[in-house]
């Protein structure tokens, strides 16, 4: 990974990185001109996102098995077979870390090769996130995924996209196999919903549900103190205060896309609503209090969930009646059936030790994060499709990567993210910011985008 210089083409503000297009190939040193985004419009290029820096640069030669190639001769095609038959080998014998040195070799050995194809082929750079998924504009999202140049989404022509596998997938959809769309919102976003915690001598706490921050600032504007299982286990009180009355435009978009991209691909769609990952949370934060006060904290979540449901149901309903061909799914933690069979088809995939060690570290995470890994195969447990597009946010990617990782060879799952817009304030993204930053959307305002 290369690390990020500070110029007047990335900026942090408040110890949040912001960047762009541009502003990655300036520090990594890379001209423009010697990439695929030579040609992209100024909007693309300069659209900023927050996200943490893994970005590296691969060819953009054709996609083969879902990673990067270049066209080998003969010689050298059998040279990179080589290195990693012999790679492999060390694998399947356990043997890595006493060949350590030899398997670094081999790596210098094989970039090398792949350097002089790509070199001899003209192609262009282009930027890779965390080595899985290709930085594209609009255009060339299209390119490898026709249906894509028919959809109407805000901003669409000025949003860079975060893809992997779209190939795979425009192929199923042109072979007329059943294909699926997922992805969608967050329940909520970050100073719409506080949890209150009163303590024995009557003192309170008040978090940020989502990020788990005190959401009183100390005298530098800073809420770093996070709330701990230790705290946790000393509340004798949890309640909970929402200020979220309506949706955003960014959660009205999220739901949009899925629609228009699966009408025009002839695919069915799920959208997983995720308020019972969010009570995984509270159950396991707070284990050690008396049943009576677990059991008052769940009821009190469900009301302040219930409302927030129903403003994504009646979304839903709203597209649904707008894109009559389109088969579609809603799960929330409402629909007892729904989960129930979802928790059962991912059983033999998540029980996998190779997969458990790799969920979370963190206790009172580990539940809610075996959900985030395995909705993206949604349709693949409720529908039986094993083609699916993931159409979500960025911040989606590790899921994505390890919910690909954990069903290959049962289902193809692609991705095409998207960063979350910035908000109002110029230097967060609207799921981070306060709200009177956020851009809310009036009910009247549906099908006005």
């Amino acid at each position: 990974m290369h690390s990020l210089e500070h110029n007047e083409e990335y900026y942090t503000v408040h110890g949040k990185d912001v960047y762009s297009i541009q502003s990655i190939l300036v520090s990594l040193n890379i001209p423009q001109t010697d990439t695929v985004y030579a040609a992209c419009a100024n909007d693309v290029v300069r659209w900023a996102f927050t996200s943490s820096f893994f970005f590296e640069t691969a060819s953009n030669a054709p996609l083969e098995n879902g990673a990067e190639a270049v066209p080998l001769s003969d010689k050298d095609a059998a040279a990179v077979a080589a290195i990693n038959a012999e790679i492999k080998n060390y694998k399947d014998a356990g043997t890595t870390i006493a060949n350590q040195e030899r398997i670094k070799t081999l790596r210098v050995q094989k970039k090398a090769l792949l350097d002089n194809a790509k070199s001899a082929s003209g192609a262009k750079n282009v930027l890779l996130y965390k080595k899985v998924l290709s930085l594209l504009d609009s255009r060339m999202v299209a390119e490898k995924l026709p249906q894509f140049g028919s959809v109407r989404w805000p901003f669409k022509e000025q949003m860079p996209y975060f893809t992997a596998g779209l190939e795979e997938f425009a192929a199923a959809v042109s072979r007329g196999e059943k294909t699926a769309i997922t992805g969608g919102p967050c329940f909520f976003s970050e100073h719409e919903v506080d949890m209150i915690l009163t303590f024995q001598d009557g003192s309170r706490n008040v978090y940020d549900f989502t990020t788990g921050r005190l959401s009183s600032p100390d005298e530098d504007g800073k809420s770093d103190e996070k709330l701990t299982r230790q705290e946790a286990s000393l509340a004798v009180d949890v309640s909970f205060k929402t200020e979220k009355k309506q949706l955003t435009a960014e959660e009205y978009d999220s739901i949009l896309y899925l629609f228009e991209l699966a009408q025009a691909t002839g695919s069915c769609l799920t959208v997983p609503i995720v308020d019972a990952s969010y009570e995984k949370y509270i159950t396991a934060m707070f284990a050690s209090l008396p049943e009576s006060v677990q059991r008052l904290a769940h009821e009190r979540f469900r009301e302040i969930a219930h409302p927030i449901i129903a403003l994504y149901r009646e979304l839903f309903d709203f597209f649904k009646s707008r894109y009559p061909s389109v088969q579609c799914v809603m799960m929330t933690g409402e629909d007892a059936e729904l989960l129930e069979l979802y928790y059962k088809k991912r059983e033999p995939f998540v029980e996998k030790p190779s997969v458990k060690r790799g969920i979370s570290s963190i206790p009172e995470k580990f539940e809610s994060v075996k959900d985030y890994i395995t909705l993206p195969a949604l349709p693949f447990y409720l529908l039986g499709v094993q083609h699916v597009l993931e159409v979500d946010y960025l911040g989606e990617a590790d899921s994505f990567i390890k919910c690909r990782r954990m069903h290959k060879g049962e289902m193809q799952l692609s991705a095409l993210l998207y960063p979350i817009k910035m908000s109002a304030d110029g230097w967060r993204n609207v799921f981070q910011t306060e709200l009177q930053y956020k851009e809310f959307i009036e009910r009247s305002a549906y099908g006005t985008r």
